[in-house]
This record gives structure tokens, C-alpha cells and sequence, in this order.
């Protein structure tokens, strides 16, 4: 009975030390996201009253580079994302419109992951930053209205897991919220804010 406690605890430490050593793996990384973008009504404003923009599903992306601390992470991410607008209206009427909606975000990221001794990893984060918010080309029924920008705070939230294929290779899949300080668009104040899927590749060195 003494050998079998005696080997019980041998194993137990054995087994806390390998997911202890795989908690404090250290080292930098490079990753890559592409994913949908699902761009939230905007209601766009000025002193003469406001309008809502509805938007197609568009597209997203990301590339980043960063640390890995074991449980934490760290890394400097540029993200780009796209939506066609879909319609103008107000008071429940809307009528048809086109042009597209883009940001391109420089943004911090932070990570938890909560590491144990399977190949997934669940993990969250937040990130703050500055994105260019750009309205492109916006037509209300065929007649040309113009485009504009504007440079505003911007930051996310988000879940994700990871798959191992390879001590270096990580598969990730992770939603995203993402938003922005409203921008103004000469004058006329705007909305953005996006719920994101992404699928992507991480490397770590």
C-alpha cells in the first residue's frame, strides 16, 4: 500500500511539473486572423437631425506580433476590416444606398490563456489603441454624397481557444468586439462598432 501511495504521488508531481513547464513556455510569436465582420447599425448625426446606416457582413483581418510570458501574452497587432453599406433611413424607412465602411486599427493586445495538459487553450482578451475610421464613396440612390475620415480611441474584447498542431504551430479560432470613440466625419458625428469571427495561424519561435 506504502509502494502504491509512494507511486500515486511520484506520478502526481511528475504530471503538475510537465503542466507547469508547459504553463511558463516563453517566447516571441507571429500570428495572422482572417475572419467576417459584422459592422452594427450606425446612427450617424448632426444638428439637423440624425440617420441610420445598415451594413452587409464584410470582411476582416489581422496581423500581429508578440511575447508569449506562459500564462500571459503580449503583442502589437495592425487589423483591417470592411463592410458595403446596405441602406439609409430613418424612422423605420430606409431606402437603398452604397459605398463601404473601413477601419485600419493599431491596437495593444493583452491574453490569458488558461493553460493545462490538453492541445486547447481557451483564453481572453482586451486590447486599446487608435483606428482610422473611413466612409467610402457613399451614394444615397445612385447620387454621390462623398467620403470621409477621422482618426479616433479604439479597443476590443474577446474569447478565443487554441489548437497545438506543433510546439510551434497554433490554430486559433476567436470572436471579437470591437469598437471606437465615435468619429467625426466633418461635422457629422458617426458610430462604429463590430462583432468579429476570425480563424487563424500562430507561430511561435
Amino acid at each position: 500500500m506504502k509502494k502504491l501511495f509512494r507511486r500515486v504521488v511520484v506520478l502526481s508531481c511528475i504530471s503538475f511539473l510537465m503542466c507547469y513547464g508547459m504553463a511558463l513556455a516563453q517566447g516571441p510569436y507571429i500570428s495572422g486572423n482572417v475572419g467576417i465582420s459584422i459592422l452594427s447599425d450606425s446612427d450617424i448625426s448632426d444638428s439637423t437631425g440624425s440617420l441610420t446606416l445598415e451594413f452587409d457582413p464584410g470582411f476582416a483581418s489581422a496581423i500581429a506580433a508578440g511575447y508569449d510570458f506562459g500564462l500571459a501574452r503580449l503583442e502589437g497587432e495592425i487589423g483591417y476590416q470592411t463592410n458595403d453599406i446596405d441602406k439609409i433611413g430613418a424612422s423605420g424607412v430606409s431606402i437603398s444606398a452604397s459605398g463601404d465602411v473601413s477601419s485600419t486599427s493599431f491596437l495593444v493586445n493583452g491574453y490569458y490563456d488558461f493553460t493545462n495538459s490538453s492541445q486547447l487553450t481557451p483564453y481572453i482578451s482586451a486590447g486599446i489603441g487608435v483606428a482610422q475610421v473611413e466612409v467610402n464613396d457613399l451614394a444615397v440612390l445612385g447620387i454621390p454624397v462623398g467620403s470621409e475620415d477621422d482618426t479616433v480611441f479604439a479597443y476590443q474584447l474577446g474569447v478565443g481557444v487554441g489548437y497545438s498542431v506543433t510546439d510551434a504551430i497554433t490554430l486559433d479560432m476567436k470572436y471579437r468586439y470591437f469598437a471606437t470613440a465615435d468619429p467625426d466625419f466633418d461635422g457629422i458625428d458617426g458610430e462604429c462598432a463590430s462583432h468579429n469571427v476570425y480563424l487563424g495561424l500562430r507561430y511561435n519561435f
